[in-house]
C-alpha cells in the first residue's frame, strides 16, 4: 500500500503539467517586468486573464498600475474584465487615470470600463485626471458619461475643486463645459479641536471650500477667469467668512485680487476676525515677517496698487478688527503684535510700520487720524514706535531708514490732526515717549520742533528721558531686554528734559488714580 501511495504522489507533477495554469504565471510575469513572457502567455491563451491574486489584483490591474498600455490592451482583447476591483478598491481605470495615460484610458473605456467607477474613498478617475493637464483624457471620460459633480468621501471635494487646487485652468474649462457645478462646496468641518495640551491657537481648515476659493488660494488667474465666465459667485465665503478677494490678498496673489475687484467683488466684506480686503492689503504693503517670513509676490500688481484701487472703489478706510487675526506663522510668532487686535484699523496697521505711502492714501480717502484700538493705541502714537517691540512681525524697527520713515509718517498724521502731545493707550503715553524708547534721535528732534512737551509724563510718572534710559520698560518679547540710549538721554537733557517722578504702584500693578 505504501509503495502505491508513493507512486501516486510521484505522478502529481506530470498531471499538473497538463492542466491550464490558473493565471498566476501571467500575473508574476507582468509584475516582475517580464513583458515578452507575459505577451507569449496571452498570445497562447495559456492562462486565465481574469485570474486574481489573494488581494483580488488581476493581470490587467497590474498592467495598468505599471502604466503599460500595450500590455493592458492585449489583455483586454483577450477578454480581461475592465471593471475588476481588488480588495483595496483599486481599478484599472483608476490606475490609468492616476498615471494620466490617455491611451490606456481610451482602451479601457472602449472595452466597457465604467467611467464613474470609484474606490472606497469615492475617488473617481475623473478626479484623478483633474489634477493633471491631460485635457484629452478628461474629455474622454466626460464624453463616456463621467459625472463632473461626483465628490470624494473624505472632504466631499469634486473634480473641479481638485483641478482648481492644482491650477489646472484648461481642465476646469472642460469640466465646466460638461456641467460641473461652479459654486459647489466641500464638506464643512468645524469640530476639530483648535487647541492641544499646549494652550495655543492651532487654526484648522474649516472646509466649505469652492473651486473659486481653491483657485484664488493658488493664485491661478486663468482658473478664476474660467469660473467667472461661467457665473461663479464672487463673494461666496468659507465658513469663517473668508471671501475669494480676502483669500487672494492673504495669499499675496495681487493680480488675482485686482481681477476680482474689476469684476465687482465686494470691497467691504469682512471675515470672522474683521479683516477686510483693505486691511490685508495694508498689512502686506510692509510684508509680514517673523519666524517663518513670507516671500515677496512676483505679481505685476503690488499691495500699494491694491490699496489705491480698493479705496477708489469705495472701500471703507476705517474698519476695525473684531478679533486677533490668525498669523501665517502661528508657532514662531505667537504672543506678539498685540496692538493689531480688537479695534485695529488699516491706518493703525500702516502707522505701526511707518508706512507713509499707505498712510497718505488712507488719509486722503477719509481715514480717521486717531481712531484707537481697544487698548487706546492711536496711529500717531504707533508711528512714533510706541507699543511695538523688535519681536513683532508687523513693522521694521531696526532698519537704516526707520527714523526717516517715522518722520514721514508722523508728518502726515500730524498734518491731519494727530495729537503731538496726545496721551493714549493703556499707559497714556505720547509720541515723544516712543521715539525716546527706541533711541531715535532724529525723530525726537522732529517731535520737539513740532511742539512736543519734553517733560510730559505717562500715567506711571515716566517722561521721555526715563524712556530713553530704560527706566520705563524693556524691548523684545515680553519686554525682557532693557535698552539704554545714553545719547538720546543726553539730547533730551540738553533740551531741558528731566526724569519723572514714578507714581506709586498699588497691588495689581495699575497706577494709582
Amino acid at each position: 500500500m505504501k509503495i502505491i501511495l508513493v507512486a501516486a504522489l510521484a505522478a502529481v507533477p506530470l498531471l499538473a503539467a497538463d492542466v491550464q495554469p490558473s493565471g498566476s504565471s501571467l500575473i508574476e510575469a507582468i509584475r516582475s517586468g517580464q513583458r515578452a513572457s507575459a505577451i507569449d502567455i496571452i498570445a497562447k491563451k495559456s492562462a486565465d486573464v481574469n485570474a486574481a491574486e489573494v488581494d483580488g489584483s488581476t493581470a490587467l490591474l497590474w498592467a495598468a498600475n505599471l502604466n503599460d498600455a500595450d500590455l493592458a490592451t492585449r489583455l483586454l482583447k483577450a477578454g480581461a474584465n475592465p471593471n475588476v476591483k481588488n480588495r483595496l478598491g483599486s481599478t484599472p481605470l483608476g490606475e490609468a487615470a492616476f498615471n494620466a495615460n490617455t491611451q490606456l484610458i481610451k482602451a479601457l473605456l472602449d472595452a466597457g470600463a465604467d467611467p464613474n467607477i470609484a474606490g472606497p474613498d469615492r475617488q473617481t478617475p475623473l478626479m484623478l485626471i483633474a489634477r493633471t493637464s491631460d485635457v484629452e483624457a478628461a474629455r474622454l471620460l466626460l464624453n463616456k458619461g463621467a459625472n463632473p459633480n461626483a465628490k470624494e468621501g473624505q472632504r466631499e471635494q469634486s473634480a473641479l475643486m481638485w483641478a482648481a487646487a492644482g491650477s489646472q485652468g484648461p481642465i476646469m474649462r472642460e469640466l465646466l463645459a460638461h456641467g460641473a457645478e461652479v459654486d459647489a462646496k466641500s464638506a464643512v468641518d468645524l469640530t476639530t479641536p483648535l487647541v492641544s495640551s499646549e494652550p495655543r491657537a492651532q487654526p484648522r481648515p474649516p472646509g466649505g471650500m469652492t473651486a473659486m476659493l481653491f483657485s484664488v488660494r493658488e493664485g491661478c488667474l486663468d482658473c478664476v477667469k474660467a469660473l467667472v465666465e461661467k457665473g461663479a459667485k464672487l463673494d461666496l465665503p468659507d465658513p469663517e467668512g473668508v471671501t475669494p478677494l480676502i483669500s487672494a490678498i492673504f495669499n499675496a496673489h495681487f493680480d488675482v485680487a485686482k481681477y476680482l475687484i474689476d469684476q465687482g467683488a465686494n470691497v467691504n466684506r469682512w471675515d470672522w476676525w474683521g479683516r477686510t480686503p483693505l486691511y490685508l492689503a495694508v498689512d502686506y504693503n510692509t510684508l509680514p515677517h517673523g519666524g517663518r517670513p513670507d516671500q515677496p509676490s512676483l505679481d505685476n500688481n503690488l499691495p500699494i496698487d491694491i490699496i489705491r484701487i480698493l479705496l477708489e472703489k469705495g472701500a471703507n478706510p476705517n474698519p476695525q478688527l473684531k478679533l486677533l487675526p490668525p498669523y501665517r506663522a502661528t508657532g514662531a510668532d505667537r504672543g506678539v503684535d498685540q496692538m493689531l487686535s480688537f479695534g485695529a484699523t488699516p491706518l493703525l496697521r500702516a502707522a505701526k510700520a511707518q508706512d507713509a505711502p499707505a498712510i497718505k492714501l488712507l488719509l486722503e480717502h477719509g481715514a480717521i487720524v486717531d481712531l484707537p484700538n481697544n487698548q487706546g493705541m492711536t496711529p500717531t502714537l504707533a508711528a512714533s514706535g510706541m507699543g511695538s517691540n523688535d519681536a513683532d512681525t508687523r513693522g521694521y524697527f531696526n532698519t537704516s531708514d526707520v527714523q526717516e520713515r517715522a518722520v514721514a509718517s508722523l508728518e502726515l498724521l500730524l498734518a491731519h490732526g494727530g495729537a503731538i502731545n496726545g496721551r493714549a493707550g493703556r499707559l497714556q503715553q505720547a509720541p515723544l515717549h516712543g521715539a525716546a524708547f527706541w533711541g531715535w534721535n532724529t525723530v525726537v528732534e522732529y517731535l520737539l520742533s513740532k511742539g512736543a512737551d519734553i517733560n510730559l509724563a505717562d500715567n506711571r510718572g515716566y517722561t521721555a528721558l526715563d524712556y530713553a534710559m530704560g527706566r520705563a520698560g524693556g524691548n523684545s518679547r515680553g519686554g525682557q531686554r532693557i535698552d539704554v540710549h545714553k545719547d538720546t538721554g543726553d539730547l533730551l537733557i540738553a533740551k531741558g528734559g528731566k526724569a519723572g517722578t514714578p507714581v506709586q504702584q498699588p497691588a495689581g500693578g495699575r497706577p494709582a488714580r
